[in-house]
C-alpha cells in the first residue's frame, strides 16, 4: 500500500510538471528579433499575460521590460499602468514594500496626467479611456496590497476600482472587481453578499469573454456553496473552475482550487483524493514560486506539504505523516520568517510614507502660511496704493470743483444774457405769430368775401333789373289802354327777380350763420353726458329734419349702442352739432343714391319699352290703308319719354316682359349708428350705403367752404366745424369710403377728457 501511494504521488507530480504551459518559441523568437521598441513593447505585453498567473518571477521581469520602454519615451500613463502590474506581481511574491512604492508613484502619475491616447495597455481596452482604466487597475492593486497586509481598507479600494470600470463600460475591470469583492465578503462571513458579487462577476466575465478569471469566480462560488452546506454544488463548481483554469493557464486559480479540493476531501475523510490534489498542488506551487499566491490567504509549499501529511494521516501512514509534517513546519517557519521580515519592511516603508506625507503636509502648511502672508502684504500694498489714489483724486476733485465754480459764475452771466435774448426772441415770435394770424385771417376773409360775393352779385343784378323793369312799368302805365299785356309781363319778371333776390339773400344769411357757428364752437362748458342717449336723440332729430324736406325717401335706420359706456365729459351742444352734421350728410348721400338708382332704373325700363314697341310695329300687317296711315302718322311725330309712373299704370306687367339685364336690383338706403368702448376711448361710428366719397377729394372734405352739394343745399362749413369740435375735445375723426358703395365716419372721444 505504501509503495502504491508513493508511485501515485510521483506520477501525479510528473504529469503536472508536463502540464505546465511553456512559452511558445514563436513568441520568444519574435521578442528577440523585434526591430524597434514599439514592437518589443507589444510582444512583451503578450508574454507578460502568458506568465501573469503561471510564473510570477517571469511576469515581473517582462513588466519591468515594458516599464523601461515606456519610461524611455516618457509615456506617463503607460508608466503608471506598468508600475501597477509590477506591484501586483510583487504583492504575491511577498515583496510588499516594493509594491507599495510602485503603486504610490503610479497613482500620483495617473492622477496628475491628462494623456488619453496611450499605447495598448491591455487586451480588454476601452478606446480613449486609458487614464480611467489605469486608475481602476491601480485602485484594484492597492486593494490587493491592503488585503495581503491585513488592512480592512481593501474593500474600499476594490469597490473604487470596480466603480471606475462601470463608469467607462469596461467589463474586465468590473469582472475582477466583483471577483475579489466576493472573496472579501466570504472572508467576512457574509456568504449572501459574496454570492451577489460572484454571480455579477460571472455575468460580466461571460459577456466579455474573460475566461481567465471566470475560473476564479467559479472557485469562489464553490467556496460559497460549501459554506452554505451545498456540497455537491460546491464540488461541481470546483471541477468547472479547475478545468477552465488549466485550459487558460491560470496557475494561481489552479493552485487555489487544489487547496479548496484538499479542504473539501479532508472534511469528507477521503484520503486518496486528498493525497492526489495535494501532490498536484505541490508542482504548481513550485512553478509559481510565490509566498502568497491567492487572494483568499497564504498558499505556499508549506501548505502543500501539510495537505500531504493530513492525507497520509488518514491512511494511517505514520512515517510519511511525520516526514511531511516536518517539511511543512520547516517551509512554513522559513516562509513565515521571510513574510514577517517583508511585513516589517512594509511597515517601515508605510511609516516612512506617513512621515513623508506629514513632512509634505507641514511643508504645504508652511507654504500656505507664506502664501497668505504674501497675499496680506500684497493687500496692504494695494490698500496703500488705493489710499494714495483716493487722496490724489480728492485733490483733483477739489481743483475741478474750484474750476467748476468759476465756470458756473461765467455760466450764470451767460444765462442772464441768454434770458434777455430769449425774452427778445419771444417778443419777436409773438409778433410773428400775430402777423401769421393776421395773414390767416386775411385768407379767411378773402374766402368769405368770395363766397358771399356770388349771392350779393345776384342780389345786385336782379335789383338793378327790377328797378329798370319798374321804370318801364311806370312808363307803360301811361299807355295802359293799348299796352296792358306788356305791363303784366314786366310785373311777372319783377316777381321772379324778387324771388331770386330772396333766395340768394337767404344763402348769404346761411353762410354768415355757419361762420358764426364756426367761430362760437368750443365756448360751452363740459359736463358728464350719456353718449348713447345723445346719439339716439340727434339721430331722431336729424332724421325728422330730413323727412320734412324729403318725404318721399324712406331710409332704414339701425342703432347699436354699447350699454357699458360710462358718462363722458363733453360739451353737449357741440357734440350734438357733430352728430347732426355727420348724420345729415349720411341721409343726403342715401337720398342721392336712391335718386340716381331710380333714374337709372327708369332709363332702362323706357329703353326696353321702346325696343318692344319697334318690334311690334315691324310685325304689323298692311291689309288696310287706315292702319298704314296711322303708322305713318305715328312715325312722323317725335317719341315722348315715359316716366316710371306711367309705366306702372299700364295694363300689362312690364317687368314680366323685360329682360332681367334691364332691371337693376332694388336699392335699400340704410344708415346705422353705433357706439363702442375701447379701454379709455369711445368710438361713435356712422355708416351709410349712399353715394360714397371719391378718393381724389376725400382729403379735402374737412376744409372750410368745401362742399359737393349744390349751391342752394350746402355752405361747406359743416364738416369743418365737426373737425374743430372733435379736436377741441381731444378726440379724432376718421373717414373711409368707396364710391357708389357708401361711407363710414368714426368719431373717437377720450373718456377722461
Amino acid at each position: 500500500m505504501k509503495r502504491f501511494i508513493i508511485i501515485l504521488l510521483f506520477v501525479t507530480f510528473v504529469c503536472n510538471i508536463k502540464a505546465q504551459p511553456v512559452l511558445p518559441d514563436s513568441l520568444q523568437i519574435a521578442y528577440q528579433s523585434a526591430p524597434d521598441d514599439s514592437v518589443k513593447f507589444k510582444i512583451s505585453r503578450v508574454i507578460y499575460t502568458f506568465y501573469e498567473e503561471t510564473n510570477r518571477d517571469s511576469a515581473l521581469h517582462y513588466a519591468q521590460v515594458r516599464y523601461a520602454v515606456a519610461k524611455k519615451y516618457h509615456r506617463r500613463i503607460e508608466e503608471a499602468y506598468l508600475q501597477g502590474q509590477m506591484g501586483y506581481q510583487q504583492i504575491y511574491l511577498g515583496r510588499f514594500s516594493e509594491a507599495l512604492t510602485n503603486l504610490t508613484k503610479a497613482i500620483q502619475i495617473a492622477t496628475e496626467s491628462k494623456e488619453e491616447n496611450a499605447w495598448e495597455l491591455t487586451p480588454f481596452n476601452t478606446p480613449g479611456k486609458s487614464r480611467e482604466i489605469t486608475l481602476s487597475m491601480l485602485n484594484h492593486m492597492y486593494g490587493h496590497l491592503k488585503l495581503q497586509t491585513g488592512s480592512s481598507e481593501s474593500v474600499h479600494y476594490f469597490k473604487e476600482g470596480r466603480r471606475i470600470g462601470l463608469e467607462i463600460g469596461n467589463d474586465f475591470r468590473v469582472t475582477v472587481g466583483d471577483m475579489v469583492l466576493a472573496t472579501n465578503y466570504l472572508m467576512l462571513n457574509q456568504p449572501d453578499s459574496a454570492l451577489v458579487f460572484a454571480m455579477e462577476g460571472e455575468k460580466y466575465a461571460i459577456r466579455g469573454g474573460i475566461s481567465k478569471y471566470l475560473a476564479y469566480i467559479w472557485s469562489v462560488m464553490g467556496n460559497i456553496y460549501q459554506h452554505k452546506g451545498a456540497d455537491s454544488l460546491a464540488l461541481s463548481y470546483y471541477q468547472k473552475s479547475l478545468q477552465l483554469a488549466k485550459t487558460e493557464g491560470n496557475f494561481t486559480v489552479v493552485s487555489g482550487t487544489y487547496v479548496n479540493l484538499c479542504n473539501y476531501y479532508q472534511s469528507k475523510k477521503n484520503a486518496d483524493s486528498l493525497l492526489y490534489y495535494a501532490a498536484s498542488n505541490l508542482s504548481v506551487m513550485k512553478s509559481l514560486g510565490a509566498v502568497t499566491s491567492s487572494v483568499a490567504g497564504d498558499i505556499n509549499l508549506g501548505y502543500a506539504f501539510q495537505s500531504l501529511a493530513e492525507g497520509f494521516a488518514l491512511k494511517g501512514n505514520t512515517d510519511s505523516t511525520n516526514k511531511y509534517l516536518q517539511l511543512a513546519l520547516t517551509v512554513k517557519d522559513s516562509l513565515t520568517a521571510i513574510k514577517l521580515k517583508r511585513l516589517a519592511a512594509f511597515q517601515r516603508l508605510t511609516l516612512d510614507e506617513q512621515l513623508r506625507q506629514q513632512n509634505e503636509e507641514k511643508k504645504r502648511v508652511e507654504s500656505e502660511t507664506r502664501r497668505r502672508m504674501y497675499v496680506l502684504l500684497a493687500g496692504i500694498v494695494v490698500a496703500c496704493i488705493i489710499i494714495l489714489l483716493i487722496y490724489r483724486n480728492n485733490r483733483q476733485k477739489q481743483k475741478a470743483y474750484n474750476l467748476l465754480q468759476k465756470q458756473k459764475s461765467e455760466t450764470d452771466l451767460q444765462k442772464k444774457k441768454a434770458d434777455t435774448a430769449l425774452q427778445e426772441l419771444k417778443s419777436t415770435q409773438a409778433q410773428l405769430i400775430q402777423s401769421e394770424k393776421m395773414a390767416s385771417l386775411g385768407e379767411l376773409t378773402a374766402g368769405i368775401a368770395h363766397e358771399i360775393q356770388n349771392p350779393l352779385n345776384f342780389v345786385n343784378n336782379f335789383s338793378e333789373v327790377s328797378a329798370e323793369l319798374i321804370d318801364e312799368a311806370t312808363g307803360s302805365r301811361q299807355r295802359a289802354a293799348e299796352n296792358s299785356p306788356e305791363v303784366g309781363e314786366l310785373l311777372s319778371d319783377i316777381k321772379q327777380n324778387l324771388v331770386k333776390i330772396n333766395h340768394h339773400g337767404k344763402r348769404a344769411d346761411a353762410i354768415v350763420k355757419g361762420m358764426l357757428q364756426h367761430s362760437q364752437s368750443g365756448r360751452g362748458q363740459k359736463e358728464p353726458m350719456d353718449i348713447n342717449a345723445l346719439a339716439e336723440e340727434y339721430l331722431r332729430l336729424s332724421y325728422h329734419s330730413f323727412q320734412n324736406k324729403n318725404p318721399d325717401v324712406k331710409i332704414e335706420i339701425k342703432s347699436d349702442f354699447d350699454p357699458t359706456i360710462n358718462k363722458v365729459n363733453v360739451v353737449p351742444q357741440d357734440i350734438g352739432k357733430v352728430l347732426f352734421n355727420v348724420l345729415n350728410n349720411a341721409f343726403y348721400a342715401c337720398a342721392e343714391h336712391s335718386r340716381i338708382a331710380e333714374a337709372e332704373r327708369s332709363r332702362n325700363v323706357e329703353s326696353a319699352l321702346n325696343r318692344n314697341t319697334d318690334a311690334e310695329s315691324g310685325r304689323a300687317t298692311s291689309n288696310t290703308t287706315e292702319n298704314e296711315n296711322q303708322n305713318e302718322s305715328a312715325d312722323s311725330q317725335p317719341r315722348l319719354r315715359r316716366s316710371p309712373l306711367s309705366v306702372e299704370h299700364t295694363n300689362r306687367n312690364t317687368n314680366d316682359e323685360l329682360p332681367r339685364s334691364f332691371l337693376p336690383g332694388p336699392y335699400h338706403p340704410q344708415v346705422s349708428i353705433s357706439t363702442k368702448t375701447n379701454e379709455n376711448k369711445i368710438d361713435i361710428t356712422v355708416t351709410d350705403n349712399g353715394t360714397g366719397i371719391p378718393q381724389k377729394i376725400i382729403d379735402k372734405i374737412f376744409q372750410p367752404f368745401f362742399t359737393t352739394k349744390p349751391t342752394s343745399q350746402g355752405t361747406g362749413l359743416g364738416l369743418s366745424l365737426t373737425y374743430d369740435i372733435i379736436k377741441a375735445h381731444g378726440g379724432e375723426i376718421r373717414v373711409s369710403s368707396l364710391e357708389n358703395q357708401g361711407s363710414e365716419f368714426i368719431i373717437t372721444l377720450i373718456t377722461n377728457a
